[in-house]
């Protein structure tokens, strides 16, 4: 097996990765990132020095690819290309961009708020906490407006890039700033779910428990 993933089942970006993986039919191996045992942490400094999730190998090539996004079009490229990177220069445009709006304003404050809910007691930023809040909820209004036109999925009527970021970072920011009122965003992420790619990344995630330290989304 020459494409190997460094990555934890539970991490969201690491997530978006192997739904890439299993959209396109592509078998690897996992390397788990286990942040408990140094010796692992080691090993996989050795590979990514910034020790981010998740990091990609590809043995047969002899290349490392780091950073979800460029991981998947690394993958799309290697199953042939144009199918979570569509062919068409506009249509990858707009993956590209409803993936950056997820990853940027919507998983990277998410991340910020959870880090921040580990700090110790008298350590916590409430007022960064929601800023980080409304920015989400300001990406939440972004997307929906983007639905509008009736796409199936998040960047037109196949599934790409878009919503490999959008399962999993979804899934998680919602039970942080609900979807409220926005049905489009909704109905997408049920859409999501129901997704085959995506349940298999929450099978592989669910011997972990649930690690999200926040309730189930109720909205």
């Amino acid at each position: 097996m020459s494409l190997i993933l460094w990555s934890h089942p539970y991490a969201g970006y690491g997530q978006k990765a192997s739904v890439a993986l299993y959209e396109l039919d592509l078998p690897f191996g996992l390397k788990l990132v286990d942040a408990g045992d140094e010796a692992v942490m080691a090993a996989f400094r050795a590979v990514s020095p910034l020790a981010k999730m998740p990091t990609l190998v590809d043995t047969a090539a002899g290349k490392t690819i780091y950073e979800s996004s460029i991981v998947i079009e690394y993958l799309d490229r290697l199953a042939g290309g144009g199918r979570l990177i569509p062919a068409d220069p506009e249509a990858a445009l707009e993956a590209r961009w409803i993936d950056r709006i997820i990853d940027t304003y919507v998983g990277g404050p998410m991340n910020r708020i959870v880090l921040g809910k580990f700090r110790p007691e008298g350590q916590h930023d409430a007022f960064g906490a929601a800023q980080d809040a409304q920015v989400i909820a300001t990406a939440w209004d972004l997307l929906e407006a983007r639905l509008a036109d009736g796409r199936t999925w998040g960047a037109g009527d196949t599934f790409t890039l878009a919503d490999c970021a959008a399962a999993p970072i979804l899934t998680y920011a919602r039970r942080l700033v609900p979807f409220g009122d926005r049905p489009r965003l909704k109905a997408w992420h049920g859409r999501l779910m129901a997704r085959p790619s995506f349940r298999r990344a929450l099978e592989d995630a669910a011997p972990f428990g649930d690690l999200m330290p926040a309730p189930p989304a109720e909205d």
